[in-house]
């Protein structure tokens, strides 16, 4: 879960960066909006059949205060129903539903250089049964925080820009306790002390853009509050928790014929200095140690194809891979025992889709996917590791 809260900051900074390519006009204001609306249904291997939808709304306006100052300001609303996920990250049935504000302040200092200071604001909300309230989920989470961007303009005509950028989180999980603290101890007053789950998080990006080519490198801190690390002994010590995320990308939108290609490609190193105790039941009492536990590295593809028929109307086929390799982990057989093979998950989409454009800023998209999910560990008993899977969904895209 918390990997899941660093990939939403992660792809936020990533978003950043393009708004620095947004079309800037001679108008006071100019109003920006982009909704996507899907839903699906999901057919696993083992289980019921079950449903999800998604939703992802942004709405901005810029206003031209003067020929070098600007304001801009952005809302966005997210929803993220019921879904196949890749393993180690969150069920099946967990739902997720984010606000978020941003106020950027952009000041142009000559021709090729403009400075973005900024501030925003998110709310969280996370459930993972049909029976927990919005409100009370254990993973809600706030964050209030600032950013200072730097674009540098080189190709104008081909849309070339450089954009480096600091962004800082003060992030809060109202709703956190460590149940193994309280069972270790029963007056823990963790969760009433502020949450071991509580944190700052620091993040550095250089990302480069050049004629519809996109790219760059990520940096990210997170300090933890109170969360400490487990030692040998079994207990938590004195030494607090910290995780980065180095994380490489590259992708391009270029248009070949009457093919439309959008391919992506991203590298993550996750290091963490968090260990991990492996209970084989309530009450074991001689539990395993695991070292270096969450450290791992991970790799990303999509690649997207849109094949256009005519003006309005496409085929499209997506392939899209997530592999993850841990550093030091070992794979759990069926019995829960630690095997001599270090843990690697892969979960590979297949999807075949029909799009209608309905006029110039909106389009519908029929889909049905393929997943398959595997991993050389075996004790599924928490989280499903090996499934396959069919989705089949509509969509509905409104931009302008």
């Amino acid at each position: 879960m918390k990997k899941l809260i660093l990939s939403a900051f992660i792809a936020a900074s990533m978003a950043g960066g393009a708004w620095a390519a947004v079309a800037e006009d001679s108008k006071v204001f100019t109003p920006f909006f982009d909704m996507t609306l899907s839903e699906a249904a999901f057919l696993p291997s083992e289980g019921n059949i079950f449903s999800g939808g998604n939703i992802n709304t942004q709405v901005g306006l810029l206003a031209n205060v003067s020929q070098k100052d600007q304001l801009f300001g952005l809302y966005n609303f997210g929803y993220v129903g019921q879904s196949f996920t890749p393993q180690d990250s969150k069920q099946f049935t967990d739902r997720s539903m984010s606000h978020g504000f941003n106020l950027e302040y952009r000041r142009l200092l000559g021709d090729k250089f403009r400075l973005r200071p900024g501030v925003s604001l998110t709310k969280e909300y996370r459930r993972s049964g049909a029976n927990e309230a919005w409100e009370t989920g254990l993973y809600n989470m706030n964050s209030v925080g600032g950013q200072l961007a730097a674009d540098y303009t080189f190709d104008r005509e081909r849309n070339g820009y450089v954009t480096l950028q600091y962004l800082y989180r003060k992030v809060e999980f109202p709703n956190y306790t460590d149940l193994l603290s309280e069972f270790q101890s029963a007056g823990s007053q963790g969760n009433i002390d502020g949450g071991l789950n509580d944190q700052t998080m620091s993040q550095v990006s250089l990302r480069p853009a050049w004629n519809k080519f996109f790219g760059g490198v990520t940096y990210t801190m997170q300090n933890y509050k109170n969360q400490k690390v487990v030692e040998l002994t079994g207990v938590y010590g004195g030494t607090k928790q910290e995780d980065t995320d180095t994380m490489l990308d590259f992708g391009f939108h270029h248009r070949l014929w009457i093919f439309e290609m959008y391919p992506m490609v991203s590298y993550t190193m996750h290091e963490s200095n968090q260990n991990f105790m492996k209970y084989k039941f309530l009450g074991d009492t001689s539990p395993e140690f695991a070292p270096d536990y969450y450290n791992f590295k991970e790799m990303n593809l999509s690649v997207p194809v849109d094949l256009n028929i005519t003006s309005k109307w496409a085929i499209g086929g997506s392939l899209n891979l997530t592999r993850r390799a841990y550093d030091a982990r070992m794979a759990r057989d069926a019995n829960n025992d630690f095997t001599t093979s270090k843990q690697v998950n892969t979960m590979s989409t297949l999807t075949g889709s029909i799009r209608k454009r309905i006029n110039e800023v909106a389009m519908v998209r029929l889909f049905g996917a393929m997943i398959v999910a595997s991993s050389n560990s075996k004790f599924e008993k928490y989280m499903p590791y090996n499934y396959t899977g069919n989705s089949f969904g509509i969509a509905y895209s409104l931009s302008y």
